[in-house]
């Protein structure tokens, strides 16, 4: 059976806001421009067979301009938000590398919580695609414990 093939797009960097939880960061003009050179550089041609993206509205706008460059649909699915943490601030570049690295920090969802519903979504849109290229728009943990699994971690 050919499977179809599955582009991973992290989502553009987002405006950060101290007093705005992440989840509901949203895109500047520079990053909606971002997203849209983003969108020139994929090898889809001729068309997407399925556009999904996390809900979280950064991925959400992306993945908008990625669909209006290619003509494609947006379909929005919670499974591909991001990986659930307590927070962000001082000292969590140094948290997320222990994350990745297998540790569990108190309050961060399941590796494998997060790879299995990463991989339900996608699994999902290759169905949807009819063996058409896929375009999965997502975050940066999400995608990296995803791929670590479905790749095989380096040991």
């Amino acid at each position: 059976m050919d499977v179809a093939p599955i582009t991973y797009v992290r989502h553009a960097m987002p405006v950060s806001q101290a007093s705005v939880h992440p989840t509901e960061w949203c895109l500047d003009e520079a990053a909606r421009s971002e997203a849209a050179h983003m969108a020139e550089r994929l090898e889809v041609a001729p068309a997407i067979g399925a556009l999904v993206t996390s809900t979280e509205p950064k991925a959400l706008e992306t993945a908008a301009v990625i669909g209006a460059h290619w003509g494609a649909r947006v379909v929005t699915d919670d499974r591909l938000r991001e990986a659930v943490r307590p927070w962000i601030g001082a000292g969590y570049r140094g948290v997320v590398h222990r994350y990745l690295r297998g540790e569990r920090p108190e309050g961060w969802e399941a590796h494998e919580e997060v790879s299995a519903r990463v991989a339900a979504g996608v699994r999902d849109a290759i169905e949807a695609a009819s063996g058409g290229p896929v375009v999965v728009v997502s975050h940066g943990l999400a995608l990296t414990l995803h791929l670590g699994e479905r790749l095989g971690r380096a040991g």
